[in-house]
């Protein structure tokens, strides 16, 4: 029986850290070639399957849930794939932040959760805005491949065509692909899944976000008992969890809830006393993608410490 945690080699796996800030995909690869996307590579048949198919090609997979992540990785690591690299990120975070205008060779979706609830309905991937994100990410006059097991989805992703630069082409295909949730569908007998092929008519400008730093600070005097943090709303919504302070080893730390751009990330930030001062900066270990809000939380996690001793 596998280990369903047991991922072979770490060396397909990419961190999200400041290296990666801007991305240089000659530089992850150790070549330059054409790069292609997955968006959701589910348990990794389709990904590795890809890059065992073309070698002159680099891929590039998203996914959000760890234990697929660990299970794709295994399978790179079994078919001994060079031209693969996997994150666990969010993908509209990876597409406006770490990818560039005219990058990709070509963006690729199997089976994307339809959120078929009305009210969910806002949660769907594939609107005009993101199209077109997608699409100024995309070389010129290259596709967006999308096959979805459900109707009312695909009908809604041919509503958001227009004003995304894309050119519609569809077909109704028979199960193709082998994977996990092809099969799970193709058990439930449905034969008939929804092809869709967006091909790139009019490149779409799309404003590249800045990336930030993460500033450390150094604090002369504080009072770690008397640290009182504000939140923040609006566009940028910035909520702080509760406030931990040990003076035996004077040390604080405080999780920030950063939502902007419609999404939202966990930031631990970590006060501690060194040689230098008090130091503010995120906690080691934490994964923070370098934005506007998270520089914002840690510039009020420093004022409030400093506001503290006054």
């Amino acid at each position: 029986m596998k280990n369903n945690y047991a991922y072979g080699s770490l060396a397909a796996f990419l961190p999200l850290e400041p290296r990666l800030f801007p991305f240089d995909p000659a530089a992850i690869f150790g070549r330059q070639a054409p790069l292609e996307v997955e968006i959701g590579f589910g348990t990794g048949e389709y990904l590795v399957r890809m890059a065992a198919a073309a070698p002159e090609k680099n891929f590039l997979g998203f996914e959000q849930c760890a234990r697929r992540v660990i299970k794709t990785l295994r399978k790179i690591h079994e078919a001994r794939l060079t031209n693969v690299r996997v994150m666990r990120m969010d993908v509209v975070w990876a597409l406006q932040y770490l990818l560039t205008a005219r990058s990709l060779a070509r963006v690729h979706c199997l089976f994307p959760c339809p959120w078929p609830k009305k009210h969910h309905a806002r949660h769907r991937l594939f609107s005009t805005g993101f199209l077109r994100l997608v699409n100024n990410r995309l070389v010129d006059g290259a596709e967006l491949y999308i096959v979805t097991d459900h109707a009312p989805y695909a009908a809604w992703i041919a509503e958001n065509i227009p004003g995304s630069g894309f050119d519609l082409n569809t077909r109704i295909i028979p199960p193709t692909f082998d994977t996990k949730f092809e099969r799970k569908w193709s058990a439930a007998g449905q034969s008939e899944f929804f092809e869709m092929a967006l091909t790139q008519a009019a490149h779409q400008e799309f404003p590249q976000p800045g990336v930030y730093a993460m500033k450390t600070y150094f604090i002369d005097q504080a009072d770690c008992l008397n640290v009182q943090l504000e939140n923040v709303w609006g566009p940028l919504t910035i909520k702080f969890g509760e406030w931990l302070y040990d003076p035996r080893i004077r040390k604080a730390v405080v999780d920030a809830v950063v939502s902007e751009d419609d999404r939202a990330q966990h930031i631990w930030i970590v006060v501690i006393h060194t040689a230098k001062g008090w130091c503010v900066c995120p906690a080691g270990g934490t994964v923070v993608l370098p934005t506007e809000g998270a520089q914002k939380a840690i510039d009020l996690v420093a004022q409030a410490v400093r506001a503290s001793a006054v």
